[in-house]
């Protein structure tokens, strides 16, 4: 398997996730690591390097693959054409007071507002990087409509595109706040913007920073020629965005570190402002020069 197909974390971290674009691989297991299989095509990966799997194009994955994930605690995501479906052997059960008061909490509408105003700031920075005026007024959904067309108008690439490419994008930062989420002992299903989903709140927050820079990053002439049915097309989208996701983002606290680093330490920010709500729940919000 050629070196373009997986896309990994740099850094001082320990464990990585991988993100894996292939068509009709299978994941498999070789004593104490996962074993990707395309063809002829082979890559291995110690399951102690990993923290999570995100998996585009899969046909099969064995029993003892995912009993490897289980025993050493790595998520696997699986990308499908409208959704991701996802594997982890974390359990909550030293969660459980945690997850309560996440069901329960009375400062759900202050969280929601908290999220809300994060994805509204971040939508602004990032058209201010452009040096593009745009003023997140009206409802959420109003809000991100207004400034999809904004980008269109402005990568002059069809506004269709632009939703698909976002879509697809979407999913691997969506997996990456699953883990994160989970691994803060939150529970995905319990959200406040998207009562259903902790992760796509997370996902708001996070998408201008991440999936709306890849799309200026790749620019308007490999958008309008990229086929998302080809996965050389995909591989090529998911090399751009995995540049910017490990790429040093300062935030409004001056707290410098890539982008993927953001994402867990605002779960972890939300966990303990749950168990602990007098240090407040400050979502990323990233720093506007």
């Amino acid at each position: 398997m050629d070196k373009e197909t997986i896309y990994y974390d740099q850094g001082d971290w320990l464990r990585r996730s991988y993100w894996i674009a292939y068509n009709g691989f299978n994941l498999g297991r070789r004593s104490r690591r996962f074993v990707v299989e395309a063809g002829d095509r082979r890559r291995e990966i110690a399951s102690l390097t990993a923290y999570l799997l995100v998996l585009d194009g899969c046909r099969r994955i064995s029993t003892s693959a995912l009993s490897l994930a289980s025993e050493d605690n790595v998520t696997i995501a699986l990308v499908f054409k409208d959704r991701i479906a996802w594997f982890t052997g974390m359990l909550q059960r030293k969660h459980v007071e945690l997850i309560l008061t996440q069901y329960s909490t009375s400062r759900a509408e202050e969280i929601a507002s908290c999220i809300r105003e994060a994805f509204n700031h971040n939508l602004c920075a990032f058209f201010s990087r452009l040096n593009l005026p745009f003023r997140a007024e009206g409802e959420l959904e109003e809000v991100r409509v207004n400034a999809l067309k904004l980008l269109s108008r402005y990568l002059g690439v069809k506004l269709s595109l632009i939703e698909s490419v976002i879509q697809y994008l979407s999913y691997f930062i969506e997996a990456e706040c699953l883990d994160a989420v989970v691994r803060a002992g939150l529970t995905p299903h319990i959200g406040f913007v998207n009562r259903r989903s902790l992760t796509r709140d997370f996902l708001l927050v996070f998408e201008p920073s991440t999936v709306w820079r890849c799309l200026v990053e790749v620019g308007s002439d490999i958008l309008s020629s990229i086929d998302l049915g080809s996965y050389e097309g995909r591989r090529l989208l998911l090399k751009y965005l995995r540049n910017i996701v490990e790429r040093n983002v300062e935030d409004t606290d001056g707290r410098r570190m890539p982008l993927f680093k953001h994402i867990k330490a605002a779960a972890k920010g939300l966990a303990s402002y749950l168990m602990n709500p007098a240090g407040g729940f400050i979502p990323f919000k990233e720093a506007v020069y």
